[in-house]
């Protein structure tokens, strides 16, 4: 779901029915977890799929009196089974030093969310300054509690949906600042209005991150060397002989099992962000329970 259509919801419809979507997105994905079971499954079918093929379809088959699956030996091919797990272990290795660093992106950005709590906590708390009107008038605890919400589940949604739409967090994140900009007309504390801005810019750049590991995918070339090395090795499994059928049985699936499941992960963990692709993705508890917490006890 285009991540311009939450951001409108909010607008339009106000925080309950914007919650009512993120449920829906929420319940969408784990269906889609429970029917696909990514890697594990597609990785299955394939080993099956391989084998199916080779003792119903390639045994049947000959050229010029040779069966077809008994082309090629074993032990002529190992050389390349070696040298492709090579390949896709640097390959894996790439992959997961982005992956680590994601995982770090929802616990840093709520921890900036929790500290802009405070500084608002802290605002209504220490004295204030100026002679104006708004310097004497109330702050709006209710309008400071539905902007801090609208930002949360902004930045969930927008983590949740498929395009990561630069035109939609960016001007979230700019939400926060208009606390500071709020404060700032009323004489709140300059250390409460300074703190809510360093942490807005310090969420922008971890929201940067994201954005920038999420549209940036692997290089196309990296991936068309991927399928090819899983091309070769599942014919050269399909026509390759063994001594005996049990032998042919596992080392067939076994082989096709784990170059699928290699191939997937690294998909997999090209973009972690791609939340509803399946398990290969980060942690969002942090963000979540923040949301939970700030829900709670938040200027009610």
């Amino acid at each position: 779901m285009h991540s311009i259509f939450f951001l409108a919801e909010i607008k339009k419809s106000g925080f309950m029915d914007f919650q009512q979507i993120l449920y829906i997105c929420k319940k969408a994905k784990n269906m889609k977890l429970l029917l696909n079971r990514s890697i594990i499954v597609k990785s299955l079918i394939a080993a099956l799929a391989v084998l199916s093929l080779k003792n119903f379809v390639f045994k049947n088959l000959s050229i010029y009196g040779q069966d077809f699956h008994d082309l090629i030996e074993l032990s002529d091919i190992t050389i390349i089974f070696t040298g492709a797990f090579f390949v896709f272990g640097l390959l894996l290795a790439a992959t997961m030093s982005d992956f680590k660093e994601s995982e770090k992106i929802p616990g840093e950005v709520a921890s900036n969310l929790e500290a802009i709590k405070d500084w608002i906590y802290l605002a209504f708390k220490a004295p204030r300054t100026g002679t104006s009107d708004l310097c004497k008038e109330e702050l709006n605890s209710s309008f400071l509690r539905e902007e801090l919400i609208t930002i949360t589940d902004g930045i969930i949604a927008w983590i949740y949906s498929q395009r990561k739409d630069s035109n939609v967090i960016f001007p979230l994140i700019r939400k926060s600042n208009e606390i500071a900009y709020y404060f700032a007309e009323r004489g709140v504390d300059k250390e409460a209005i300074k703190g809510i801005q360093e942490n807005t810019n310090t969420m922008r750049k971890q929201l940067t991150r994201a954005y920038s590991i999420s549209r940036n995918n692997f290089i196309k070339p990296a991936y068309v060397l991927l399928q090819s090395i899983l091309f070769i090795v599942m014919s050269l499994l399909l026509i390759t002989k063994f001594k005996t059928t049990a032998a042919d049985y596992f080392v067939t699936s076994s082989i096709t099992f784990l170059f699928c499941y290699l191939y997937l992960l690294i998909v997999g963990l090209d973009d972690p962000f791609d939340i509803n692709s399946g398990d290969i993705d980060v942690d969002l508890k942090p963000i979540d329970r923040f949301r939970q917490r700030l829900v709670s006890d938040f200027l009610v």
